[in-house]
């Protein structure tokens, strides 16, 4: 009966987890750079874009942290729960 019991704690507490399986950050693609022998227009156009890389490779950066931060969120909620689950099960043996 124990068992049961924990075993149905454990099976609430994983919907709480799997936040992190939702990321989809997508790395975006680098730019060209232009060779040593590029033009005026040429490097104007690198210019742009390297700053449009750099605001997409910021908004993966956040969405990578997010996705750390949800994951470590998610492990200690399932660790915490087991031992919840644990420190019930051994009560009930005494």
């Amino acid at each position: 009966m124990r068992f049961i019991l924990v075993l149905s704690l454990l099976l609430w507490l994983l919907p709480v987890s799997g936040g992190w399986a939702e990321c989809t950050c997508k790395e975006p693609l680098k730019p060209e750079l232009p060779s040593g022998k590029a033009n005026a227009k040429e490097m104007a156009t690198a210019g742009k874009e390297v700053e449009d890389y750099a605001k997409k490779m910021k908004t993966y950066r956040d969405c990578l942290v997010k996705c750390i931060n949800g994951a470590d969120n998610d492990l200690s909620a399932v660790v915490s729960g087991w031992n919840y689950a644990v420190d019930t099960y051994n009560a009930g043996k005494n």
